[in-house]
């Protein structure tokens, strides 16, 4: 059974990236150009390193229930970022 965990891997890892970059561009005191550049390394590394964390679980459930609970939390910090700019 390694296709669904590959799948929650894929998708989950590449919306944590993008969530957590999103937090990252709202932070940063960066120009637009540099924020983009550091989005673009740092948005891969941390796609890598949440499909390599997803994978490690034994089934896509347990895979799919922890891409969730962290997906939750990186979307309350970019709610609560949002609201208090």
């Amino acid at each position: 059974m390694m296709w669904p965990k590959s799948i929650t891997a894929f998708f989950g890892g590449f919306a944590l990236s993008v969530s957590i970059m999103l937090s990252l561009y709202l932070l940063t005191p960066f120009a637009t150009d540099v924020k983009l550049l550091l989005g673009l390394i740092a948005g891969f590394l941390i796609w890598v390193g949440a499909m390599v964390y997803y994978f490690s679980y034994n089934s896509a459930k347990g895979s799919g229930i922890a891409c969730i609970k962290l997906l939750l939390l990186s979307v309350a910090v970019n709610t609560f970022l949002f609201l208090t700019k």
